[in-house]
């Protein structure tokens, strides 16, 4: 009996920015790229916790496609064919808005202004071969291993969330304002050094998930829960 679960991770951002005049701002402070008021930008992040979708339509086959097709192995090896699997994605969106204003020479001084995220996941899918039937012990078995699973994913989520809304907001704070030849330039600029800021933190969540559920599928943990039942 085979489980087997795979995660990826997603960054995607979106944009928006206010070009305005600065208001009785001399060259020298144009050129510095400075604002005539102390600004901190907002932050609204939202934690993702992940609807949980079950799904018992699949043969072992295909299983093992959606298994390789995200680079996933089991503890036994590449050639056996996974009964259960659970399949996530770590989520990192981001929606910023800028303030920003011409320059003498033409380029533009911006700055955040606020900055909207979601973290942790949409959606986590619980998958059981189509041959194993609610109501049978197997099917059980294989729910209640990849249920281990989904908690694993809960767990590190409560365990870097907290990291990963401290680590944005120091970067919000202290982001400083940029000088580029136009608003989205100026903007991407900012995005990137936010994004940037967050990355290694996800990073080392992917590997804590990639630990945690090795963890789970052990040749011992399998013997030990296909003893459960006759009816494989």
């Amino acid at each position: 009996m085979i489980h087997r679960n795979a995660t990826s991770i997603f960054f995607g951002s979106l944009v928006f920015y206010a070009l305005g005049q600065m208001p009785a701002a001399n060259t020298a402070q144009a050129a510095a790229c400075t604002f005539p008021s102390t600004h901190q930008p907002s932050l609204n992040l939202q934690r993702l916790d992940g609807k949980v979708r079950y799904n018992n339509n699949r043969t072992q086959n295909s299983l093992k496609r959606m298994q390789q097709k995200n680079g996933q192995s089991t503890a036994f090896g590449s050639t056996c064919i996974p009964v259960g699997l659970t399949v996530t994605e770590i989520k990192y969106e981001v929606e910023i808005k800028i303030e920003a204003y011409q320059l003498p020479n033409s380029k533009v001084c911006a700055r955040l202004s606020s900055v909207d995220a979601k973290v942790g996941y949409d959606t986590i899918s619980v998958f059981v071969a189509r041959r194993f039937r609610p109501g049978t012990c197997p099917y059980q078995s294989i729910i209640d291993h990849e249920n281990t699973h989904v908690a694993v994913f809960r767990q590190a989520l409560d365990n870097y969330y907290p990291r990963i809304q401290r680590r944005l907001a120091r970067a919000t704070t202290t982001l400083q304002p940029a000088i580029y030849r136009t608003p989205p330039e100026a903007a991407e600029y900012l995005r990137k050094r936010l994004s940037a800021a967050i990355k290694p933190l996800y990073a080392e969540m992917g590997r804590t998930l990639k630990r945690n559920n090795a963890r789970l599928d052990t040749p011992e943990r399998y013997r030990s829960e296909q003893a459960r039942c006759k009816d494989w």
